[in-house]
């Protein structure tokens, strides 16, 4: 009697395909950003919290929990959301009061900003083994150093998105 093994996916297939579906990601949402897109005042935060929620469950999963490691995270938190701001300075914000909304058009510059720090987190996770497997079959966890880092650049894209929002809002309540 013979044993038939389970089929596997070829190394390395499974990051690829995660490493396309991110960029294809990217890509779209870079071509919405240079359009003028329609926010909520308070819609405009699901992203946000979403984010954050996401960002956290990666620092509990690499084990960034010590004292340390969260006054990091919260100083990349804090650096993110100056960054943010300072992007919402280059966009163009159009206030709709009866609609109850803004129309933003968002600096490309921006963009390249948040893509930049998506894949200095990739790079990392990808160059310390953080796509590799355990054997249960889920992702690796990326330990020490990398690990921080990269739910450091995580905490730092959260600080970038609610920095712009901040500054949406700012617009947004000084608007008559």
């Amino acid at each position: 009697m013979s044993v038939i093994a389970a089929p596997t996916a070829p190394p390395g297939l499974i990051p690829a395909i995660t490493i396309i579906l991110l960029i294809a990601v990217v890509a779209v949402r870079v071509v919405r950003m240079s359009n003028e897109q329609r926010y909520s005042p308070t819609g405009m935060w699901t992203i946000t919290v979403v984010f954050a929620a996401v960002t956290a469950w990666f620092a509990v999963f690499e084990g960034v929990t010590s004292a340390r490691d969260i006054a990091i995270l919260l100083a990349a938190l804090a650096v993110g959301t100056a960054i943010g701001w300072y992007q919402g300075t280059h966009t163009t914000v159009r206030v709709d009061r009866a609609a109850h909304a803004m129309f933003v058009k968002v600096s490309p510059i921006g963009a390249i900003i948040f893509i930049a720090v998506l894949a200095l987190r990739f790079g990392v996770r990808f160059f310390t083994g953080g796509f590799n497997l355990d054997p249960s079959g889920m992702p690796a966890a990326t330990s020490g150093l990398f690990g921080l880092t990269s739910v450091a650049l995580l905490a730092l894209l959260v600080g970038m998105n609610a920095g712009v929002r901040l500054y949406l809002a700012r617009i947004y309540s000084q608007t008559p």
